[in-house]
Parts: structure tokens; sequence; C-alpha cells
């Protein structure tokens, strides 16, 4: 019987030594995890570029979602007024009134609604409908708008109107600043 030698045991990451012309370096040999080191890390890198640019567009899309709309005396006075009488968000009504505001006006029709709805244990509705401009500088504004409220009692619908004169000023973007019913 013949006896036979044992293969030779073949290393990983071994590339047998192959001639190459004189004066030419031979091809780098590449351990074949250092690929797939290099794959994993570009992959982390691409993902976290993708993350952080991600975050930016994320940051810039939530504060322009959240500044409230004040580039015209018209869209202030709305914006106002839908926050303090619709929503009753105080601190929404706020972020569209001046520094010195003189809105005693507003404050007591909210209150007389409030009152109303308190007494006949209703909701009522309130809506800012014509909102126009009357008269307008470069730093201030005088605008009008119309209030509609509905006060529901019993089977009833009260509907009151009324015809509201706002000024606005700009301070860094329109502010609702004084109020006044018109007769």
């Amino acid at each position: 019987m013949e006896q036979t030698q044992p293969a030779t045991p073949v290393r990983r990451g071994w590339v047998p030594r192959q001639r190459t012309a004189p004066g030419v370096m031979p091809p780098p040999v590449v351990p074949p995890g250092r690929r797939l080191r290099l794959a994993l890390a570009l992959a982390a890198g691409i993902t976290a570029l993708l993350c952080l640019g991600g975050a930016g567009v994320a940051f810039v899309f939530y504060a322009n979602v959240t500044t409230p709309d004040r580039g015209t005396p018209q869209s202030a006075v709305r914006g106002y007024l839908v926050a303090y009488l619709y929503h009753r968000d105080d601190v929404q009504a706020a972020t569209y009134v001046c520094a010195e505001p003189d809105l005693s006006g507003i404050e007591q029709l909210r209150s007389s609604v409030l009152a109303y709805e308190e007494r006949a244990n209703v909701r009522g509705v309130v809506q800012v409908l014509g909102v126009t401009v009357q008269a307008e500088s470069a730093a201030e504004a005088v605008v009008v708008a119309t209030i509609h409220r509905t006060l529901p009692s019993g089977s009833t619908n009260y509907r009151f109107s009324d015809e509201w004169r706002f000024t606005a000023v700009d301070e860094g973007g329109w502010r609702v600043c004084g109020a006044g019913k018109l007769e």
C-alpha cells in the first residue's frame, strides 16, 4: 500500500507569491476581514451623516411650523383673535401682542362670553370673519375685523356680530397693540 502525504494546510488570508516583472511592485495583499471592516466603517459614516442631516431638516421644519405668521397686519390680528377667542390659549395669543398692549375691550368680550357659557352650561362659537386693513404705514396699521359669536340657549342660537378696530405695529413682525369696538 502506498502511503499518501497529508495535504498542505492552506492558511487563511495567505496568497502564494507570484512572480512579477522586474521593477514592478506586487499588488498588496488585503486580508479578507479588512474589507468587511472598511465597508462597515463606510456604512456607519454615511448613516451618521444622514442622521445629522435629517436632524437639521427636522429642526428647520419644526421652527417653520411653530413660528406664528406675523407677516402682515391681517395675519397678526386674525392669529391673535383665533388664539385668544376661539382656542382661548393665552400663551399662543401672547405671541401676537406688542410690548405694551391695550386690549381691555377684547378681554371684556371674552370674559362676557365665558360668563354666559358658565351660566348656561354651554359652549359658544366665536368666529373671525372679514379682516381688512384700513390704513397702513411702514410701522403701524389699522385693521378692522368682524367677530361673529353664536351662543346656544336651549333650542335657539343667539348670534351677534360686532366690528372691531385693531392697531398693529411692526416689531420684527406685526403685533396687535390696541382694540376697540366700532359703534
